[in-house]
């Protein structure tokens, strides 16, 4: 039976090509309607936390903290860093400093931040070993995004200082950083800039990132957390509280691009039953003849239905084959195409291509029913005719 099957695709080869093609295209749009759901919405959540850091992300600012003293700096960033119910990231603004080029003092966007902050803003690592933890032992050193790169850096060092002073300092550069950003920004730990360059430490204010790690936690118990850190260290207390969470924005839009590519999946499979029967009928007949002999020499009804549906169904497992093989390739050749900024890790959607594949059988069957029960209804008297 299965040669019987095998030698009948071979008998229309153009007739197979053009019923298995919508097949295809159906089952690469179920996976792809998968992917678009995981990897995309991944995506794009990750290229908006470079810029707005994770959703929800609380925007805290602070007043009257006793940053001049290191121990209690040193005290509170431990604090923030090992605080249970989120993750909380402390920036200092000094708006006097700059970099030097050519002799000469430039404005520079700078980025005093804890080590921790790279768990709301995650930041892929292009060059180098990244920012130094916060009570990490290390010369003095700066991370820079891709622009400052080719901007500010010689010889994989810079020249920091202040506007109102003649001083300069050499930094070297620890690592290269894509964070999302066009513009040239040097991120520095706080901790080590007081240490090594204790004139240039003049912070004006702190802003602290907090992302929380469940809903649950709410503006008003992260208010009280950081109020409770900060009397226990530097001082202070929060002013002013604002969140950030615009993905609900991306997920409206993740889910219309699924559901359209699902849909459109669908009916692309509903068109290949559709050609699948009207095939089988021209089929059936055009090798009326055929089957009519087959049916005098003995052959049953039901052989000739198998024949019939498993010619359809062993189309639709080549075609699923075929079809896993190119979803394969592409889900292989995407990180390639996607910004390395953009840190996905692609995973081949295993059971969506399983139930693709299965669709597709399914709907080779049901196409080919109809035809079948016409060709087991054939009397072979008439191959006598």
């Amino acid at each position: 039976m299965l040669k019987m099957i095998i030698k009948d695709l071979r008998l229309s080869p153009m007739r197979s090509i053009l019923t298995s093609l919508s097949m295809a295209v159906g089952i690469l749009s179920l996976i792809a309607s998968v992917l678009i759901g995981t990897t995309g919405k991944d995506y794009l959540q990750t290229i908006n936390a470079q810029l707005s850091g994770w959703s929800p992300t609380y925007t805290l600012t602070v007043k009257d903290a006793g940053t001049n003293s290191s121990k209690a700096n040193a005290a509170f960033l431990d604090s923030l860093e090992h605080s249970q119910d989120a993750a909380i990231a402390a920036e200092y603004q000094i708006s006097s400093l700059g970099v030097y080029q050519h002799g000469k003092i430039q404005n520079a966007t700078f980025l005093i931040a804890s080590s921790n902050r790279s768990l709301i803003y995650p930041n892929h690592l292009i060059s180098g070993i990244g920012c130094p933890t916060d009570n990490e032992q290390t010369p003095p050193c700066a991370v820079v995004n891709e622009a400052a790169n080719n901007l500010y850096t010689v010889n994989n060092s810079l020249t920091i200082g202040q506007f109102n002073s003649i001083s300069t300092f050499n930094v070297r550069v620890r690592g290269v950083v894509s964070d999302g950003s066009t513009e040239p920004v040097i991120y520095m730990n706080p901790i080590m800039l007081q240490t090594f360059f204790p004139l240039l430490w003049t912070p004006s204010s702190i802003t602290l990132r907090v992302h929380p790690h469940s809903l649950s936690f709410n503006e008003s118990e992260i208010k009280q957390l950081v109020n409770d850190m900060l009397f226990d260290t530097v001082g202070g207390s929060v002013t002013d509280t604002t969140r950030t969470d615009n993905a609900e924005s991306y997920d409206s839009i993740v889910s219309f691009l699924q559901a359209a590519t699902l849909v459109s999946a669908l009916l692309l499979l509903m068109v290949s039953t559709i050609g699948i029967i009207n095939i089988g009928m021209a089929g059936i007949e055009q090798r009326a003849r055929e089957l009519l002999i087959r049916r005098a020499l003995g052959a049953t009804r039901l052989s000739i239905a198998c024949l019939v549906v498993g010619s359809s169904v062993m189309l639709s497992l080549f075609v699923a084959l075929g079809s896993i093989i190119i979803s394969l390739l592409i889900v292989g050749t995407l990180p390639v195409l996607l910004p390395a900024a953009s840190m996905v890790q692609l995973q081949y959607p295993v059971s969506a291509a399983i139930i693709a594949c299965a669709a597709a059988v399914a709907t080779a069957a049901l196409g080919a029913l109809a035809p079948a029960i016409k060709a087991a209804r054939l009397q072979p008297a008439l191959a006598l005719r």
